[in-house]
């Protein structure tokens, strides 16, 4: 249950972020960094992500890739996939991974 109520967080702030996606399509995809919503699936997180266009694209083209803050991943259920300066990159896994193709907005 408690992994449920994890993954309902994190697709929750994936569809903003791709409301947000959706809006700044004037924005070229290599302009300057915009703000996304993180995430993780921590329930009292508001962080922002700094990322371009083009990183966040870059993200969004694998379902089972999410955006998060530096030190927001969790190792139950993830694995950071790769890293900069600004966020984190997780992949998830196993059930989870499963769930995040099922919700994933973009299929």
């Amino acid at each position: 249950m408690r992994e449920r109520s994890k993954a309902r967080n994190e697709e929750l702030f994936r569809n903003v972020n791709e409301q947000i996606e959706e809006i700044s399509q004037t924005v070229k995809r290599d302009d300057p960094l915009m703000e996304y919503v993180c995430e993780c699936d921590r329930q009292d997180c508001y962080e922002k992500v700094k990322a371009t266009r083009a990183e966040y694209e870059s993200v969004r083209s694998d379902p089972t890739h999410f955006i998060v803050s530096l030190g927001h991943q969790d190792p139950s259920l993830e694995r950071v996939f790769a890293s900069n300066d600004r966020f984190l990159v997780v992949e998830k896994l196993g059930a989870a991974a499963l769930d995040a193709h099922e919700t994933n907005p973009r299929s």
